[in-house]
């Protein structure tokens, strides 16, 4: 073998190793070593050298055995590396930095109006090259994730097109990019490994969804694969603002819709309220006509969710969005998934656990899944 294949394999291990404890946790070597199926003798060197390289640290000793014998145990030094994670919805830009556990180091959040323009997002990283400074050494890299799709070469539709090349020459780190509701499945694979195969949809204020399949994304040729948002629905209605269709199921189902639903009295007597969002907004009208308006949404949304997990043969969903958080939404959204459904069960549809959270990471998430290669 080469000195170059040599070091390419060594690498490779080293990479293993991490994700072996980023999957497992804290382990002895010699358990990392059977798990990896890589000799005791090889495995001592590569952790060594990955402690002197800061990435993992020794722990305490564990008795192993029932002569007693002690192992060390050794660990990911999460503070070793981070990544940075930007997030661009309709209105808001997230920064939060992760460590390598995933947690929020930082973070801040800038409001929009209108339209996301270039000199907004240097302004905005400007403040991120001077925040990370001190950690310039330890950076992996970026990970963004928008809202609307991306073509082939990764150039965001709705919005800044080369917005990745913009940030890439501008922070000088490696930069990934995702659309939100693919960088969320994503997430959700990578903190729960069982979770090898779901349809993630989330709702609020449009429509997006996902596909995971064997542990992998399923993207498709032009990276819709499983985005039931913008199918038609029917030939009648708005023009969706994203898509350009008439009779999209987002324009039927968006928040925007919702409220047109409502009353134009009940509207006026109940202006949206300063600092309340959007999904709240709707709530609370809801609340007060027992939830016909949306439930007549709902049932639409329902309706496609069906249509979808038929057409995909999908026995999981996930459900996401701050709306669905309410557990009445949630039942009621349920509910007209299962009346229109064969083979779907209760026990197939679940809500995203940590949702907020787990949006918050998901775009540092794409550099980490780049770094453990997995």
């Amino acid at each position: 073998m080469t000195g170059m294949n040599m070091e390419n394999l060594k690498n490779n291990n080293k990479i293993a190793i991490l994700s072996y404890l980023n999957k497992n946790g804290e382990s002895s070597r010699k358990k990392i070593a059977e798990g990896l199926k890589l000799t005791t003798a090889t495995l001592t060197i590569l952790t060594n050298e990955l402690i002197e390289e800061g990435t993992v640290m020794e722990l305490g000793a564990l008795t192993e055995g029932k002569v007693g014998r002690k192992q060390i145990l050794i660990d990911i030094d999460k503070n070793s590396r981070f990544a940075i994670g930007i997030e661009i919805s309709r209105s808001n830009i997230y920064y939060n930095l992760i460590n390598l556990k995933t947690e929020i180091v930082e973070s801040m959040v800038w409001k929009y109006s209108k339209n996301f323009l270039e000199k907004q997002l240097k302004e905005i990283l400007e403040y991120i090259d001077e925040t990370t400074r001190d950690k310039r050494a330890i950076l992996l890299g970026v990970g963004i994730s928008i809202y609307g799709s991306l073509d082939e070469q990764d150039h965001w539709k709705v919005g800044i097109s080369n917005i990745k090349e913009i940030i890439e020459s501008t922070l000088k780190l490696p930069t990934y990019i995702q659309n939100n509701i693919r960088a969320l499945a994503l997430t959700e694979q990578y903190l729960n490994r069982d979770e090898k195969d779901f349809w993630l949809v989330k709702y609020g204020p449009g429509v997006g969804a996902a596909i995971i399949m064997n542990g992998k994304l399923v993207e498709g040729n032009k990276r819709l694969a499983g985005d039931i948002g913008h199918i038609p629905f029917d030939n009648d209605g708005e023009t969706c603002k994203v898509c350009g269709q008439i009779g999209c199921l987002e324009s039927k189902v968006n928040f925007e819709k919702v409220l047109k639903e409502f009353d134009s009295k009940i509207l006026k007597a109940n202006p949206i309220l300063p600092h309340e969002k959007d999904y709240e907004y709707i709530l609370r009208l809801s609340e007060m006509e027992g939830n016909k308006n949306l439930d007549k949404i709902l049932e639409k949304l329902g309706k496609a969710i069906t249509i979808g997990a038929t057409i995909l043969d999908s026995n999981r969903i996930i459900l996401a969005g701050d709306i669905l958080k309410n557990e009445n939404i949630f039942n009621i959204l349920e509910k007209h998934i299962l009346k229109n459904s064969m083979f779907l069960k209760k026990e197939n549809i679940t809500f995203m656990e940590e949702y907020v959270e787990k949006r918050k990471k998901a775009p540092g998430v794409l550099v980490l899944k780049k770094f453990y290669n997995c």
